[in-house]
């Protein structure tokens, strides 16, 4: 491939990653996802070789972002440190920024269908999203929950931020999931609760 092949094969990339973050792609076809980032099919198979192909780059492509910024989120810019509860703070407000509902919404879609009886272009995608995380979360689960299996309590971290970003997303529900990350910060011991 080329250098200018090279060039165009990520320009696309990146287009079809935003578009698959405000559409989806469970149910896309390929005539229509070229049209919308300003391409051919042909084009697309030239470059992807096949539909799943495209499929398996552009959510590995936007899972890749996705830890991207979390590690950013998790670093204190004044101390460059992932400090407990100040990290998992800038990152739950990171995950609910209504700007990034798109980038949550792929992610959870990509997740459901990497569980299906035959995943196809998704197999892999569930198992390896917790793989990349895990290691990002460790050092602030540490802090978090000190003489915990590292490992374990990082699983931990990860499975409440999840659980409680998809409660908001299919809710809507801000105040209540705002809550219930304070209350897990606070060791389960309800002092987060507060009447408004």
């Amino acid at each position: 491939m080329t250098g200018d092949d090279s060039a165009r094969r990520a320009e696309l990339l990146a287009k079809l990653v935003d578009y698959s973050r405000a559409h989806g792609l469970a149910d896309m076809s390929l005539r229509p996802l070229a049209a919308a980032v300003g391409s051919s099919p042909r084009v697309l198979l030239y470059f992807f070789t096949s539909k799943d192909q495209l499929v398996r780059e552009v959510v590995a492509h936007s899972r890749r972002e996705q830890v991207s910024l979390v590690q950013a989120e998790l670093i204190d810019p004044a101390t460059e440190d992932s400090v407990g509860e100040s990290a998992v703070d800038r990152l739950w407000q990171w995950l609910t920024d209504p700007d990034n509902a798109h980038v949550e919404r792929l992610f959870f879609e990509s997740y459901a269908l990497s569980l299906r009886a035959e995943p196809g272009a998704w197999e892999g995608y569930g198992a390896a999203s917790v793989a990349e995380w895990l290691p990002q979360l460790r050092p602030v689960a540490e802090r978090l929950m000190p003489g915990a299996d590292p490992e374990v309590a990082a699983t931990l971290l990860l499975a409440t931020l999840r659980g409680l970003l998809l409660d908001r997303l299919a809710t809507g529900d801000s105040r209540r999931t705002d809550m219930a990350i304070e209350m897990f910060l606070h060791g389960l011991d309800g002092t987060a609760l507060t009447a408004d």
